[in-house]
């Protein structure tokens, strides 16, 4: 039986492994190692060292003066935050630089129209139709906002979208919204209004429209 080769015999013999190492890297026609070369440093740009070189002399002449700007900063942007969320701000900083602030056109419907609506409301209520009532007054708003906008009204708009509509004062939002939920409790909960719920919504109604409420003309 042959013996198993020793590792020598199997990855040559080191010398002359060697003596081919020292012969390849001896070869100039073969490169191992790439040649050096400095990367070129380009200067930055003019404008870009005058604008550190401004920066560093506004650090320098601020100082200790940090803490103060911040204090500053954050009290500019409190107000700058106060003034658009708050309208009386606004209104105030109008009126301090000498204008008026303009009223956004809102909606009110015409008292001859409203008092119709109201007569016909009392007929249907008259006989006990509390909920149709309730209702005729809110899709006669619907129409009369329409004829007040000059288009109609975008059909996914949803009745409680209409009660939030910007061009409603905000009297006439919180009424609507109140009419708006009747509506959905008798039409869609199937709940039936009682005549307590229409006096309720009659005077509401009465009292932005015409100035009054009750339910005398």
């Amino acid at each position: 039986m042959t013996a198993p080769a020793s590792n020598g015999a199997a990855f040559g013999d080191p010398a002359t492994v060697d003596a081919a190492h020292k012969a390849i890297r001896a070869d100039n026609s073969i490169q191992f190692d790439l040649p050096w070369r400095q990367a070129d440093v380009q200067p930055p740009p003019k404008w870009l060292q005058e604008l550190f070189a401004a920066l560093g002399r506004f650090v320098e002449w601020v100082g200790d003066g940090w803490t103060v700007l911040l204090w500053l900063t954050g009290a500019a942007a409190v107000i700058a935050i106060l003034f658009i969320l708050y309208a009386p701000a606004r209104e105030w900083l109008a009126r301090w630089r000498g204008r008026e602030v303009k009223e956004a056109p809102r909606w009110a419907p015409d008292k001859a129209v409203a008092r119709a609506l109201l007569d016909e409301a009392d007929q249907l209520a008259a006989q006990g139709h509390y909920a149709e009532a309730v209702r005729l007054i809110l899709h006669r708003s619907i129409e009369d906002i329409e004829k007040w906008r000059g288009d109609p009204l975008r059909p996914s708009l949803t009745s409680r979208d209409i009660a939030r509509f910007d061009g409603l004062p905000d009297t006439a939002r919180g009424i609507f919204g109140r009419i708006v939920a009747d509506v959905e409790r008798s039409l869609f909960g199937g709940a039936a209004l009682a005549q307590a719920d229409w006096t309720r919504a009659r005077s509401d109604y009465a009292g932005f429209a015409l100035g009054h409420s009750g339910s005398g003309r």
